[in-house]
């Protein structure tokens, strides 16, 4: 199946604000029979950046999101606001967890629930830590946590992250050290 074979016929948005908009869609599907379509929009490209010290330790933060009113554990993670990925991640980093990195190796994006949203995000690694606390946000972050990356993956299985751009985000940053066969 093509892209092409989704046909949009008309197209207006119902909700909108600074971070995101709602688009309604009125659309024929691949079969040939009329649909209606719910589609959230982000103004903004995500970014969710892994920090790796040089004995491949991390750090994992602690919030309280509205939409779930979970405490929950996830990596670093916030908006682009139209700046280029690595300078995001790098000012993510020191609002959510006081660090300040050298480097941003960029992995790759990926989609988050696309079946109803646009949503593209960057995947990073931050490396060359350094603390820095005068930019975080402690009204936003509950806890931040430095362990073993490995015992990340071991959280992950526990469910106990739970957020899937952070699992996918620690999965990928595993996989690429594998590659570099430095885990």
């Amino acid at each position: 199946m093509s892209v092409s074979s989704w046909q949009t016929k008309t197209s207006k948005i119902v909700y909108e604000n600074p971070w995101i908009f709602v688009r309604e869609d009125e659309i024929v599907m691949p079969d040939g029979k009329d649909g209606l379509y719910g589609v959230v929009e982000s103004k903004s490209e995500g970014v969710f950046v892994v920090p790796l010290d040089e004995d491949n330790n991390t750090y994992i933060v602690q919030q309280e999101h509205y939409t779930t009113r979970e405490l929950a554990w996830q990596c670093v993670a916030g908006r682009t606001d139209g700046e280029p990925t690595e300078v995001a991640a790098k000012r993510e980093l020191l609002e959510e967890a006081g660090l300040r990195a050298s480097s941003i190796t960029i992995l790759t994006h990926g989609r988050t629930a696309s079946g109803v949203a646009t949503f593209r995000s960057n995947i990073c690694i931050a490396r060359g830590l350094e603390s820095d606390m005068s930019q975080f946000d402690k009204d936003e972050i509950a806890n931040i946590r430095k362990i073993p990356l490995i015992t990340v993956k071991k959280m992950i299985l526990a469910g106990e992250i739970t957020a899937t751009e952070s699992i996918a985000a620690f999965l990928l940053a595993i996989a690429y050290l594998e590659k570099e066969k430095t885990v």
